[in-house]
């Protein structure tokens, strides 16, 4: 239960110190007057004073926010105020929180696939982990088990098992296993998830080989780019209705307590791939996000004017109403899977 707790507070802690991280620093680098860096929306937990920066820790941990001074059109004037600097200055002060968290994401595939080598699927029925508090493990299952049929029916691969268990969702079913030098029989019973599947809680064993530093690097980079085009295609089949399966902070929330119980490397995996996702998300052209800030500043230095206050008034107006949309409708879907 602490875990389930603790948890999402550390994943969405971390993940927002490494983004406004990345601003904070390069704001500092090129001049710019921090005035305070927050981790957190809502009221104070802590705060102090270090140099001319505030800071502070707040109660509500699903943010965070650098105040840089000059962010706002006609705040000031001074020298160092954000909209005083120059454009390559503030494009790299805007894209640096992104950038953050897709290189925090790349270290941690390459470091993982450094510390444990590369796993292949060898579609081989031999159980590899069993999840708490699952059928599985209610049921006695152990890593290491072979399952040899289900309810009587042969099983020779790993991928057998879905069909013949996506049938058999909320009912007992007799698993053959060999433990060791044994053959043993186990009754469990297939948590029905609709559409013809069932969850027992386990996972295959993998097989695994050591790799190098260049190599680690090289499939870090890799498996960066497959989650990049997965976020793509996810977003597209949104956008266009073919899916409406998304994650707000609810659902994330249980996914991190759910993904922790299982491992620490399953959880550096959960965290690594969430910082990309809010890597990449940051950078689309949206107003309020960094790339819609980051697409305003390329057009000021393409035409070399500033948008007037109104204009920027009604494109601020304009993401607030996306954001907002997407936030309900993201906690929505939540909802609805807390209520199944």
């Amino acid at each position: 239960m602490l875990t389930a707790i603790l948890a999402p507070i550390i994943l969405f802690g971390l993940i927002v110190l490494i983004h406004e991280g990345g601003h904070f620093m390069t704001a500092k680098l090129t001049g710019m007057k921090v005035e305070e860096f927050a981790v957190g929306f809502g009221p104070k937990l802590w705060s102090r004073r270090w140099g001319e920066t505030m800071y502070s820790l707040r109660a509500i941990p699903l943010g965070g926010y650098n105040k840089i001074m000059g962010m706002a059109p006609g705040e000031s004037t001074d020298p160092r105020a954000f909209t005083e600097r120059p454009v390559w200055q503030r494009l790299l002060v805007i894209s640096a929180g992104s950038l953050m968290n897709i290189f925090s994401a790349f270290l941690i595939f390459a470091g993982l696939f450094l510390a444990v080598g590369v796993q292949s699927f060898p579609n081989t029925p031999v159980i590899g982990t069993v999840l708490p508090d699952s059928p599985a493990a209610a049921a006695g299952l152990r890593p290491g088990d072979r399952i040899d049929a289900v309810d009587g029916e042969a099983v020779s691969q790993w991928t057998d098992m879905a069909g013949l268990l996506g049938t058999r969702g909320n009912r007992v079913v007799t698993l053959s296993l060999t433990r060791g030098d044994a053959a043993i029989s186990v009754s469990v019973i297939p948590k029905e998830q609709g559409e013809g599947r069932a969850m027992v809680g386990i996972t295959p064993a993998l097989d695994s080989r050591p790799v190098g530093l260049g190599e680690a690097a090289a499939l870090g980079a890799d498996r960066c780019l497959f989650v990049v085009k997965a976020v793509v295609t996810g977003l597209g089949a949104i956008v266009t209705g073919q899916s409406s399966d998304v994650a707000g902070p609810i659902g994330v929330a249980r996914m991190a307590g759910a993904v922790a119980e299982v491992g620490a490397v399953q959880f550096l995996l959960f965290f690594a791939i969430l910082s990309l996702n809010l890597g990449i998300l940051n950078l689309f052209p949206i107003p309020l996000l960094d790339g819609g800030l980051l697409f305003l500043t390329i057009g000021e230095a393409l035409f070399r004017r500033k948008l007037s206050e109104r204009a920027l008034y009604y494109i601020q107006t304009v993401g607030v109403t996306i954001l907002v949309g997407m936030f309900l409708f993201a906690t929505f879907n939540d909802l609805s899977a807390l209520a199944r």
